[in-house]
């Protein structure tokens, strides 16, 4: 099976997800991306991210026939490139995206501007609920729809120690709201919270693994999140997490692990801080346990090491390629 993937930047998780794939049998995968954009999700060199990947900044030449092309987008134009170009007639294409669906006029729009270019492609590639509501009204569903589509190494997320209280992981950016993040802490320390915040950008993804088994809770403030691997990660690390209602991997990762709060609510989110810290049996590996208008809640942070299953590198390779197989009639 000859795959390619066009990508439109670099990401480690990515890279690990290619690797996987590039190990199951029978697959001739070749990847080409576009690296004159940042490197999202950290300071890494092209070389260390693709490392043991057959990739090119181009598109392969002409002689080289790939049975199924992914490609992300439409506004990368090497990825364009792909989606246009005149491949075998037997070659299929899957449009990847993570855009959710929300009530506006571009998102509202694209369905009627993008229709010449979105009949091109045989299916549609997402991360999981959310984006799949949007790939609907674009077009996509039933057989022509797949969720799934981004996963991270979860392998590196071993047993947690804690002790070092909540934890960020990611871009300094202002739709991750960081600023609503140190003010609920701080509002959270002035209630009498102990816990510490530490705040992590720009560390290689080897070095993720003590990272989160040092934190006590995962804390992702984001006023805008299409997905949120970072969500996954602390997931396989058994962490509890506190994410906004904006970060779109909590309705794969987040269920009974977690705390959901408004995005932008300095308030909740100091709430939801003190709730965790709390519950004091996290530490042993219990179950956090509190009171809400007299009904007890429970947020056990282990079970999202069976809900971040799913997206591992290894799953996230068998569902490509069985989505190429689907595609192509090999099954």
């Amino acid at each position: 099976m000859k795959i390619l993937f066009v990508w439109s930047g670099l990401t480690g998780y990515m890279g690990d997800c290619w690797r996987a794939l590039a190990k199951e049998s029978g697959v001739e995968l070749k990847v080409a991306v576009d690296t004159s954009g940042s490197l999202h999700g950290g300071r890494f060199e092209a070389a260390s991210v693709m490392r043991e990947l057959d990739w090119s900044d181009r598109l392969p030449p002409d002689g080289w026939m790939p049975d199924v092309v992914f490609t992300v987008g439409w506004r990368n134009a090497l990825c364009r490139e792909a989606a246009i170009r005149r491949w075998s007639r037997h070659t299929r294409k899957v449009c990847c995206f993570d855009m959710p669906w929300e009530w506006r006029v571009r998102k509202i729009a694209a369905r009627f501007v993008l229709w010449r270019y979105l009949r091109r492609f045989d299916a549609a590639f997402v991360n999981g609920a959310s984006a799949a509501t949007y790939a609907r009204w674009l077009g996509f569903s039933g057989e022509r729809l797949y969720t799934g589509l981004i996963a991270t190494n979860i392998r590196r997320f071993g047993p947690h120690v804690g002790g070092g209280g909540f934890l960020y992981v990611g871009r300094e950016s202002p739709e991750k709201g960081l600023d609503v993040l140190r003010a609920a802490h701080a509002r959270y320390r002035e209630r009498g919270g102990m816990w510490p915040l530490r705040i992590v950008n720009g560390v290689p993804p080897d070095a993720l693994g003590e990272i989160y088994a040092a934190a006590d809770c995962f804390v992702l403030a984001s006023r805008h999140e299409p997905w949120g691997v970072v969500l996954v990660e602390a997931a396989a690390a058994g962490l509890p997490i506190i994410c906004t209602e904006a970060c779109c991997a909590r309705h794969e990762v987040v269920k009974g692990n977690g705390i959901v709060v408004k995005a932008d609510s300095v308030l909740e989110l100091a709430e939801a801080m003190g709730k965790v810290e709390r519950a004091g049996a996290w530490r042993s590996g219990g179950v956090r346990e509190w009171r809400r208008g007299g009904a007890e809640e429970r947020v056990d942070g282990e079970l999202g090491r069976e809900l971040a299953k799913p997206y591992s590198c290894e799953a996230w390779a068998e569902r490509v390629l069985g989505i190429c197989k689907k595609l192509t009639g090999d099954v």
